[in-house]
């Protein structure tokens, strides 16, 4: 039975079951954990690709083919994920993603030659990582909270950050004093144990696996439940499209509607628009005569807020909706792509700070909205697979806005192009996303129960 199912069936007891906690949090509290584990294999590979380098003398293309093969196979993989995260437990599937990606990083601790990089990183790791990544995370906490889907998904998206925060500087420092090799060993067995060992004690699929209903997340009810007086807030699920929320929903039945397609666009700009600026950040601010370390501070403090946004906007998806919290992240990327503008022409470190705090706040808000909006437009039994291809989307945007951002600069030898290009493009997302209208299939609102 859906959790939309139960919803509308539920009535309140006679008399009030004692508080306890519901369960979920428990499950959340996992999968920001994994995510925290899992998220800075990419991110540290530009600390190990200079050691590496190093020992080696190996082309730097060559090397960096690693990483290109991983990113287009972790993107390759995300739908394969989402269909096993349907149609088996998580503790069948994602502790073989904690051996598997364990494992390739214990490889590289070894490896002497190319392939097995390009064997070990780009494609065991990124199918390991694939398994335990936002895909599967957002498909099991979406099972599990309704009323607090954005808030729930937000906080999943800041524990990559908070993980990366926490352990890219260990994993620089390590490299420093142990070494690239071992720092790799130790890397790799602590994902295998730490998120495997969390998921086979703690992680469920769905609150029925528990014996556990959805309902009991924060007292839910619908419009035509019956209330009692509570004196407190009360949350409650406004369906407004019973026959789009009441369908089960598959991949061929969702790729035949237009809600699905519009989704689908609007990832891909998202990820092509941010990865336009992103990548060529700091190449941008060297090039206008900031200096490297406030290059990397301001790379660092976007990262930092960036988590809180993410927490923010999940919040805010929750309160307002999918729809205006994406609306206003992107008019916060876009204000900050003035302000990228504006400091390329008046030397000012306090414009690019400023930049540095809106566009992570921006990209933070932006993450939650757009998986809490695939969610409520196709929740149900088979979610992670229709989320994995949405996902594929937007790693093929983000691929070619890496592309397009490189070839603008390399016929204007500027970056206005790129500029402009990113803000049209997050701007077709913001209008997209009124057109897919998440929120005109269920609302959360929240009241003061008498």
């Amino acid at each position: 039975m859906s959790t939309l199912q139960s919803a509308e069936t539920v009535r309140e007891p006679a008399t009030p079951a004692p508080a306890r906690l519901y369960y979920g949090w428990v499950v959340l509290a996992v999968c920001v954990t994994v995510i925290g584990f899992i998220s800075p294999v990419i991110p540290s590979f530009s600390l190990f690709y200079v050691a590496v380098l190093k020992e080696f003398n190996w082309n730097r293309g060559s090397m960096a083919l690693a990483m290109s093969i991983h990113l287009v196979l972790t993107g390759a993989a995300s739908p394969i994920a989402g269909w096993l995260i349907d149609r088996f437990e998580p503790r069948r599937v994602m502790p073989f993603g904690a051996l598997i990606a364990g494992v390739a990083l214990m490889w590289l601790s070894r490896a002497t030659t190319l392939w097995e990089f390009y064997f070990a990183f780009g494609v065991m790791a990124a199918i390991g990582s694939a398994l335990l990544h936002i895909v599967p995370l957002t498909t099991i906490v979406s099972n599990w909270f309704v009323v607090n889907r954005g808030i729930a998904i937000g906080l999943v998206t800041a524990g990559s950050g908070a993980g990366q925060l926490l352990l890219l500087p260990l994993i620089e420092y390590l490299i420093h004093r142990i070494g690239w090799r071992h720092t790799y060993f130790l890397l790799g067995a602590t994902i295998m144990v730490i998120p495997a060992a969390l998921i086979l004690a703690f992680l469920y699929r769905r609150p029925e696996d528990r014996g556990l209903s959805a309902q009991e997340e924060t007292g839910l009810r619908s419009k035509h439940a019956s209330t009692k007086s509570t004196n407190r807030r009360q949350k409650d699920l406004i369906i407004l499209d019973q026959s789009w929320a009441t369908t089960d929903w598959t991949i061929r039945k969702a790729i035949r509607r237009f809600r699905f397609w519009a989704i689908a666009v609007v990832l891909a700009m998202f990820g092509a628009g941010f990865f336009i600026t992103s990548v060529h950040l700091v190449a941008y601010l060297l090039d206008k005569g900031y200096s490297s370390i406030l290059a990397a501070s301001v790379v660092g403090l976007q990262g930092f807020v960036t988590i809180i946004g993410t927490i923010a906007g999940g919040t805010l998806s929750d309160r307002i909706g999918r729809e205006k919290t994406l609306a206003v992240s992107i008019l916060l990327f876009i204000l900050c792509i003035v302000l990228l503008n504006i400091s390329g022409v008046v030397l000012s470190p306090v414009l690019v700070y400023t930049f540095a705090v809106l566009y992570g706040m921006g990209y933070g808000m932006a993450q939650p909205a757009l998986m809490a909006s695939a969610a409520d437009l196709f929740e149900g039994n088979h979610f992670g697979s229709i989320l994995g291809i949405l996902i594929l989307g937007a790693f093929a945007g983000g691929a070619i806005g890496t592309w397009l951002g490189g070839y603008f600069f390399d016929v204007t030898h500027e970056y206005q192009i790129n500029f402009l290009v990113a803000a049209g493009t997050m701007f077709i997302s913001a209008a997209l996303i009124w057109i897919a209208r998440p929120g005109r299939v269920r609302i959360v609102r929240t009241r003061t129960a008498h």
